[in-house]
């Protein structure tokens, strides 16, 4: 069974990968380099998870229905061909450095209470 480190992992991975499915749908996310390098920094986390659970096959249905949540995320991403930093070209207007797709690995790296590769 997942201990509460890795289950706290899992649900957080599963949170932020449902962030990102929603910034999706945004107009100015969507099409921003920084949600693109965010959804590749969230895959290597999802990465190094999977290859722990892997070798721990003994995980609850709960905990494995959020495993299929993320790889449908995952496979739904669209990445587009021409993304820029929607921020340097002065299009976002959220305030000073806020970034709602970096938001969210802060987020997760408190969970995890680790460094998550910064975009």
């Amino acid at each position: 069974m997942l201990k509460e480190k890795e289950m706290n992992s899992l649900r957080g991975l599963s949170f932020v990968f449902g962030v990102l499915s929603c910034l999706q749908d945004d107009p100015l996310c969507s099409t921003c380099r920084l949600f693109i390098e965010s959804i590749d920094v969230a895959r290597d986390e999802f990465i190094d998870f999977e290859k722990f659970v892997r070798n721990n096959q003994d995980i609850s249905k709960e905990m494995r229905r959020l495993l299929f949540g993320i790889y449908g995320a995952l496979s739904n991403f669209k990445i587009p061909d021409q993304p820029i930093v929607q921020k340097e070209a002065g299009n976002c207007t959220l305030p000073g450095k806020v970034c709602l797709p970096m938001s969210v690995l802060s987020m997760y790296a408190q969970i995890g209470n680790k460094e998550v590769s910064k975009v």
